[in-house]
């Protein structure tokens, strides 16, 4: 008989206590392990709402302090037509970028039928938003449509897009004929007839009130400039991120430009992580100490009744290591399969949800979309590896106990 063989035949021996020890790790690996695969779905969600979503791409280069000015003179920080010219002409070189895109941040007054507001533009070629808004699959509902309306195109230059926000403040409809209205460049006031084709809903919801998606032309049109506000990279592959800055620091080294990348942009992602990250390790060691301290105290009075099984094991020949072997076996047995029942707890469970797709309503976004349970084979592998460990360590101190009493006074336990 092996020793796995008579350390599974020991658990049998009183099944209750070992079916609730293992219903204790399984249920602890569940719960670390979901949490994990939600903390992981708000961290894809942030980003890809940031990356893609929003169409601020991968990485982004600016004007030297451009995101930090604040004035009235909105020409103040502005790329010339060369500096993008020469950006994409350098990013077409690079086969680790997909897409370069010039952006114009635009503001102003929306006019319509005499009512004004004031309003927040992101001016792209519709063509190129269009491309990096496709890759985002977060933060959707369960229609997975991203406006009302029809799309906007180069060929429909006085297109504009507006948000769900504006839309309910202005009773604006779409077709309805708007003036946008600002100083350009110059400071000269200037204003464009634009109509409505498009309604938006944005998962900022600071922005949802304000924002308005221009085409590029009628951006630069309205501005009186043929300059942009950054250049937006989208990469073909995200792990490329810190290496294609690095790269693009170096090539352009001489001009009075700041490169960088969409995590140090994005503030809330950071954040959050940070927090989630606190919040996921004390769950992770509250449900770890649990779990062992569950395994602990069925292998402790395991060992208190089978004092004279001990003593018995040590008369025939069986050395402490043998004893101390049989317990740790017996208890790691007690977390493999409490591990394994977990796993399929937290894969049935990611699954149900995927298939359900419950609807929520994120604190930073203004629409309900659906969430998920990622399922993260880091973290799968290591809280199953650690449960597995843990419960092997915890039969060791009461087993050397048992084995250090000396033969006769175990056999003669009462």
């Amino acid at each position: 008989m092996t020793w796995l063989s008579l350390a599974f035949r020991n658990l049998l021996r009183n099944a209750r206590r070992s079916i609730t020890t293992i219903a204790a790790v399984a249920l602890g690996y569940a719960a670390v392990n979901v949490f994990g695969g939600f903390a992981t779905y708000m961290f894809t969600s942030i980003r890809e709402a940031y990356i893609y979503d929003q169409a601020n791409g991968h990485v982004q280069i600016w004007k030297r302090d451009a995101r930090d000015y604040g004035g009235a003179d909105p020409g103040a920080f502005l790329l010339s037509a060369e500096d993008f010219a020469e950006i994409k002409a350098a990013a077409e070189k690079d086969d680790r970028i997909e897409l370069a895109a010039g952006m114009l941040e635009v503001r102003g007054n929306v006019d319509y039928d005499g009512n004004q507001s004031f309003f927040l533009g992101r001016a792209m070629v519709p063509e190129e938003q269009d491309q990096i808004q496709e890759k985002a699959t977060a933060l959707r509902g369960r229609k997975d449509k991203r406006f009302e309306g029809t799309a906007i195109t180069s060929a429909t230059p006085e297109s504009i897009g507006i948000t769900t926000g504006m839309q309910k403040n202005f009773g604006l409809k779409l077709g309805a004929d708007v003036t946008l209205m600002g100083p350009d460049v110059t400071g000269q006031l200037n204003g464009v007839n634009a109509q409505v084709t498009q309604i938006l809903e944005l998962a900022s919801e600071k922005l949802n009130k304000r924002f308005v998606y221009l085409p590029l032309e009628l951006a630069q049109v309205f501005y009186t400039t043929e300059d942009v506000s950054c250049v937006r990279l989208l990469l073909k592959n995200e792990a490329d991120t810190d290496f294609v800055t690095a790269d693009l620091k170096k090539t352009f080294a001489d001009r009075d430009w700041e490169i960088f990348t969409w995590y140090e942009i994005s503030d809330l992602y950071g954040r959050t992580k940070r927090m989630f990250d606190i919040i996921f390790g004390l769950v992770f060691v509250i449900i770890i100490t649990i779990s062992t301290m569950s395994v602990l105290n069925t292998i402790g009075m395991a060992v208190v009744e089978r004092t004279k099984e001990i003593g018995t094991l040590r008369a025939i020949g069986l050395k402490r290591p043998g004893v101390v072997r049989l317990f740790g076996i017996e208890s790691g047995l007690l977390g493999l399969i409490g591990a394994l029942l977990g796993l399929l707890i937290t894969v049935a469970f990611s699954l149900t949800v995927r298939a359900i797709k419950p609807m929520w309503d994120p604190p930073v976004s203004s629409r309900s979309v659906v969430w998920e349970i990622k399922l993260v084979p880091e973290y799968l592998v290591v809280s199953f590896v650690l449960l597995v460990l843990f419960t092997f360590i915890a039969a060791i101190a009461p087993a050397r106990r048992a084995a250090r009493q000396p033969v006769v006074d175990s056999l003669g336990h009462v």
